[in-house]
C-alpha cells in the first residue's frame, strides 16, 4: 500500500469524485429534457461553427518541428534556393530526342503564359544557350564522331537547306539513284533514308503518328545528342494550402495544356508527371477517398455490432447519438482552440468512433444488467454510476493520456492529433454520463425476467466454462513461453521511413518517380549542400565525387565544358564545309507542288531500278523495294489526293526545318564561361550573396532504404550541413521514431502513475499493466512474422495500445476489486461489454485496413492486430492472473462442481 496519509487523502478524493459523477448522472436523469436541450443548442452552434470555419492545413513541411537541427538547415536552404521546393516534374520521351526537345520547348512557352498557376518554369539543358553550346558538353571523341557524320551528310544538308520540301527530297533521291545507276558513289545513309520514308508511308496508312528523325539522318541530332532521349520540365506551381489539394488547380491547368498542345502518344510522345507536389496530391486524394470509405464503413459496421451487442434500439440510438454529438463538439472545439486540422489530425474522427463507442457499450450493458435484474430506471442509473463511474473515468483518462503523450514530442504533425483525440476521449466520457442517461430517461429500457438478465446467455456461459478456471497456471506458462519466442521477432522489427511506401504504387506520379529513381542521373532523391562560395563548393564537390555512394557532385562550375578550345577547333573546321548561316533561317514548309504525286510515282519506278543495281538481297536493295511497295499501296489508296500528299510531306519533312536551325546554332558555339551561363541556371546554383549550391547525385537506386541510409551517412561524414529529400527522410524518420518511443514511454509512465494513484495498490497496478506489455510484445512480434513494418502511418499504435488496453483491463480489475471473484465476474455484463467494445473498435480499425490509401490501410492493419492482441491478453491472461490472487471459497466450490 501507498503511505497511509496519502492513501487516506486519495480515498477522500476518490469518494468525492465518485459522488460528483453520481450527482451528474442523477441531474441528467432528473433534468433529462433540459440536459438534452442544452446539448442540442451546443451541437447546433458547434455544427454551424464547423461548417463556416472548417479547414485543413495541407502543408506537409510542418509535420516535424522546425527547431530540429536538420529542419533549420533545410529551411535555410529553401530560403536560399526556393526554386526546388514543391515542384512538378514533367518527363517527356519522344520517338527521338529532337521531338522530345521541341515538345519541352512548346510546353514551357505555354506554361509561362499562365503565371497565375505557375510561378517558375525551368528546362534543364533547355533554352537558346544550350541549343548553341550544348554540343560542347560532348566528349572530344563524341564531338569528332558527330562532325564526321555531318561531313558525310553534307550533300543532303546543303540540298535540303535550300529546298526543305518533299519535292526537294525526292529530287535529291532521284539524283542519288541516277548517280548510283551510272556507277558513281552512293549518297551516305541512303538506305537509312529509304527505311524512314517507308515508315512514314506505312504509319500514315495505319493512322499512326510518325515523323522522320532528321537529327539522326543529318549527323546525330546536333545539340540534342547532349541532352539525351528524354527531357524534363520542372515547374513550381502556385499552391493553395487552404485547399484539401493545394496543387490541384495547377495540375488541372497543366493537363489541359498538355491536351491542347497534343503532347501525347498519338503524336509520338510519352509524358509522365511526378514531383514532390504531385506525390503529395496523389496521397491527399487516396487519403480523402480512403477516409470517406473507412468512415462510412465504420459507422455501418458499428451500428450492426451495436445491435448485436445491445439488442435494443433505444440503447443503440443512445450510443450513436452520443458519438455524433461528441464528434461535432470535438471538431468545433478543435477548430476554435487549435485552428485548421492537418493531414494527420483529421484521422481523429475514426479514432473517436472506434474508441468512444467503448464507454457507451460499457454503460449500456451494465444498465441493461441492472434493469433485467429488477432495478427501476432511476436506481439502475445510480447503480451504474456508482459501480462503473470510476472505471469509465479511469479508462477515459488513460486513453486521453495515451494521446496526450504525443504532445511533448518533436513530431509536430501528431501533436494536434494528440490534443484533439485526447480531449475527445473526455468529451466522449461526458456524453456517456450526461446525454446517455437523459436519453434513456426519456426512452427507458423495459424490464425482462430475471432469467434473461444478460443479452447473450449462451456466449456468457461459454466464457464461464473456458479453461482458465482449470488451467490458469498452464495458460500463464504457455504465455511466458510465447513471450520468450516473441523476443527474436521483436528484435527483427523494422521501421520504413520512406513516404513512398504510403502512396498507391499504381498512380502515375509514383510510377514515374520510381522510374527516375532507377537512373542515377535522373534521381529526384538528391542531397543539397550550401557552401559559402563557389570556390569552397568546388573543393567540397571534388571530395564528394570520391565517395563510393556518390554518382556525381554538381556545382555551377560543372557547367563549364572541358577541352573547349579543341572542341571549338573541330566546329570551326566543320563550319567551312557546312556554313551555319545557311541553316539558321531555313524556309518553312509550303504545300506540296501540284506535280508531287507524279514525282512520287516516278520515284517509285526508280527505286525498282536501284534495287536491281544494288542487288535485291542487299540491305540497300531490300530497303528500296520495301519503300517502292509502300508507295504503290499509298498511290492505290490515295492517288494524287492533295490532302494525303500534304500529310505525307508533314510526316517526312515536318521535322527538318527546326533540326536545320538546331544544327546551325550548334555550329556557332562560343566559349562558355561562368559569366556567360544563363541567368536561370546561375540562380539555381549561386545566391545574390555568393553562396554556392552543390547537387549530389546517388549512385544506387534509393528506393532501397538501406541504400538511402548509406548515401546520407556517407555524405554527412564529409558535409554535416547536407540537406535535401534523402536527408529529410532519414533524419525525419529518426526524429519520428524517437518521438514515438518518447510518447510510448510517456504514456507508459503517466498511465502507470495514474493507476497507482487511483488503485492505490502496486499489485493491482501491475495486474492491469502486465497484459498490456504482453500485448505490445505480441503485436510487434506478429508484425515481424507477417512482414509488416512500422512506418510513418502506423507508428502511433504503441502509445494507443497502452491506452486501449488500460481502458479494457480496468473494467475487469475494478469489478474484481469490488469483491466479485473471477468465476462470478465472468457471469456479469463486464467481460461481454469488454468483448463487444473490443470487437466494435476492431471493426473501426478494420475498416481502415481495407482503405485505398496504403498509409491508412497500414494503420488499420496494425491497430487491428494490436487490438486483437489486447483482447486476447485481457480476456485470457488477465483472468488467469486475477485467479491467482482470488481466494474465494465460492470460486473453489464452482471449480469443484465443474470438475464433477
Amino acid at each position: 500500500m501507498i503511505w497511509s496519509p496519502i492513501n487516506h487523502f486519495l480515498q477522500r478524493v476518490g469518494k468525492g469524485y465518485l459522488g460528483a459523477l453520481i450527482l451528474l448522472v442523477d441531474i441528467s436523469q432528473r433534468r433529462a429534457r433540459a440536459v438534452l436541450g442544452i446539448l442540442l443548442v451546443l451541437t447546433v452552434l458547434a455544427l454551424t461553427y464547423t461548417a463556416t470555419h472548417f479547414a485543413v492545413d495541407t502543408d506537409t513541411s510542418n509535420a516535424i518541428s522546425r527547431d530540429l537541427p536538420f529542419q533549420r538547415l533545410e529551411h535555410a536552404y529553401q530560403r536560399a534556393f526556393p526554386q526546388e521546393k514543391n515542384t512538378i516534374i514533367v518527363v517527356i520521351k519522344g520517338k527521338d530526342s529532337t521531338l522530345a526537345g521541341r515538345a519541352a520547348d512548346r510546353l514551357s512557352q505555354w506554361l509561362r503564359a499562365h503565371p497565375q498557376q505557375f510561378e517558375n518554369v525551368y528546362i534543364p539543358g533547355g533554352g537558346s544557350f544550350f541549343q548553341r553550346n550544348g554540343i560542347l558538353y560532348l566528349s572530344r571523341q563524341e564531338l569528332q564522331s558527330f562532325a564526321n557524320r555531318v561531313t558525310d551528310a553534307q550533300p543532303l544538308i546543303a540540298k535540303l537547306s535550300q529546298d526543305p520540301s518533299l519535292s526537294g527530297l525526292l529530287g535529291l533521291m532521284n539524283q542519288a539513284i541516277d548517280q548510283r545507276l551510272q556507277g558513281g558513289a552512293t549518297l551516305p545513309g541512303l538506305d537509312h533514308i529509304f527505311v524512314e520514308m517507308r515508315k512514314a508511308v506505312d504509319t500514315q496508312m495505319a493512322g499512326q503518328f510518325y515523323q522522320l528523325p532528321w537529327g539522326s539522318l543529318m549527323g546525330g541530332g546536333a545539340a540534342a545528342a547532349a541532352a539525351g532521349e528524354q527531357r524534363f520540365v520542372i515547374i513550381r506551381p502556385v499552391l493553395d494550402y487552404h485547399s484539401l489539394e493545394p496543387v490541384a488547380p495547377a495540375l488541372q491547368t497543366l493537363r489541359a495544356g498538355i491536351a491542347d498542345l497534343h503532347l501525347d502518344q498519338a503524336h509520338g510522345l510519352d509524358l509522365g508527371i511526378t514531383g514532390e507536389a504531385v506525390l503529395d496530391s496523389e496521397q491527399l486524394k487516396t487519403v480523402a477517398a480512403g477516409a470517406g470509405l473507412s468512415l462510412g464503413l465504420t459507422f455501418a459496421v458499428e451500428i450492426l455490432l451495436l445491435v448485436v451487442a445491445l439488442r435494443s434500439l433505444r440503447l443503440v440510438s443512445g450510443v450513436l447519438l452520443g458519438l455524433i454529438v461528441g464528434m461535432i463538439l470535438t471538431t468545433a472545439g478543435a477548430l476554435l482552440v487549435i485552428g485548421p486540422f492537418n493531414l494527420i489530425s483529421v484521422a481523429f474522427a475514426i479514432l473517436f468512433i472506434g474508441l468512444g463507442v467503448d464507454f457507451g457499450i460499457q454503460f449500456c450493458m451494465r444498465y441493461r444488467e441492472e434493469i433485467f435484474a429488477g432495478a427501476p430506471h432511476p436506481e439502475a442509473l445510480q447503480r451504474v454510476a456508482h459501480a462503473l463511474g470510476g472505471a469509465l473515468s479511469l479508462a477515459a483518462l488513460a486513453a486521453a493520456l495515451s494521446f496526450y503523450a504525443f504532445v511533448p514530442t518533436s513530431y509536430a504533425g501528431i501533436v494536434d492529433l494528440g490534443l484533439i483525440s485526447g480531449t475527445s476521449m473526455l468529451i466522449a466520457l461526458l456524453m456517456t454520463l450526461t446525454l446517455l442517461p437523459a436519453f434513456l430517461t426519456l426512452w427507458p429500457a423495459r424490464r425482462r425476467p430475471a432469467a434473461h438478465s444478460l443479452p447473450h446467455p449462451r456466449l456468457t456461459s461459454a466464457l464461464v466454462r473456458y479453461p482458465i478456471h482449470r488451467y490458469a497456471y498452464g495458460v500463464l506458462a504457455m504465455v511466458m513461453v510465447l513471450a520468450v519466442l516473441a523476443v527474436p521477432a521483436v528484435l527483427r522489427a523494422s521501421f520504413d521511413f520512406n513516404p513512398l511506401s504510403l502512396i498507391d504504387p499504381h498512380v502515375e506520379g509514383v510510377k514515374v518517380f520510381r522510374q527516375l529513381l532507377a537512373e542515377p542521373g535522373t534521381s529526384p532523391y538528391r542531397i543539397e549542400i550550401v557552401a559559402p562560395n563557389l570556390s569552397s563548393a568546388n573543393a567540397l564537390a571534388a571530395r564528394l565525387d570520391k565517395l563510393p555512394t556518390v554518382s556525381q557532385a554538381v556545382t555551377l562550375a560543372s557547367y563549364i565544358p572541358a577541352e573547349q578550345s579543341e572542341k571549338l577547333a573541330v566546329l570551326q573546321n566543320l563550319q567551312i564545309l557546312v556554313p551555319p548561316f545557311s541553316l539558321l533561317m531555313p524556309a518553312t514548309l509550303q504545300p506540296p507542288a501540284a506535280d508531287t504525286g507524279a514525282v512520287l510515282t516516278s520515284f517509285a519506278g526508280r527505286l525498282v531500278a536501284f534495287s536491281m543495281a544494288e542487288g535485291q538481297s542487299s540491305p540497300g536493295g531490300q530497303a528500296a523495294m520495301q519503300l517502292q511497295s509502300a508507295l504503290q499501296r499509298f498511290h492505290h489508296r490515295y492517288g494524287d489526293n492533295p490532302q494525303a500528299i500534304n500529310a505525307l510531306q508533314e510526316r517526312i519533312m515536318g521535322g527538318l526545318p527546326p533540326e536545320l536551325q538546331r544544327l546551325g546554332m550548334a555550329l556557332t558555339a562560343t566559349p562558355v564561361t561562368l559569366q556567360s551561363l544563363p541567368e536561370d541556371l546561375r540562380t539555381r546554383y549561386i545566391t545574390p550573396q555568393g553562396q554556392a549550391r552543390i547537387e549530389v547525385f546517388p549512385k544506387a537506386n534509393l528506393s532501397s532504404n538501406v541504400a538511402m541510409l548509406q548515401f546520407v551517412h556517407n555524405v554527412q561524414q564529409v558535409a554535416p550541413q547536407a540537406v535535401g529529400t534523402p536527408v529529410m527522410l532519414v533524419e525525419g524518420g529518426e526524429a519520428v521514431l524517437g518521438a514515438f518511443q518518447e510518447a510510448t514511454v510517456i504514456a507508459l509512465v503517466t498511465i502507470s502513475l495514474l493507476l497507482l494513484l487511483v488503485l492505490r495498490c502496486w499489485r493491482d497496478t501491475l495486474l492491469v499493466m502486465a497484459p498490456l506489455l504482453l500485448a505490445a510484445l505480441f503485436t510487434v512480434a506478429s508484425m515481424s512474422y507477417l512482414g509488416l513494418s512500422f512506418n510513418l502511418g502506423n507508428i502511433i499504435v504503441l502509445p494507443l495500445l497502452i491506452g486501449l488496453g488500460v481502458a479494457f483491463a480496468i473494467y475487469i480489475v475494478a469489478r474484481w476489486r469490488d469483491g466479485t471473484d473471477i468465476a462470478h465476474l465472468l457471469q456479469t455484463s463486464t467481460p461481454m461489454a469488454v468483448f463487444f467494445s473490443g470487437i466494435t473498435t476492431l471493426s473501426a480499425f478494420g475498416s481502415m485496413a481495407i482503405s485505398l490509401d496504403p498509409g491508412m490501410a497500414s494503420l488499420g492493419k496494425t491497430l487491428s492486430l494490436a487490438l486483437a492482441m489486447v483482447l486476447l491478453c485481457i480476456l485470457i491472461v488477465l483472468p488467469a492472473l486475477l485467479l491467482l490472487f482470488t481466494h474465494s471459497p465460492r470460486e473453489q466450490g464452482i471449480a469443484q462442481d465443474e470438475g464433477r
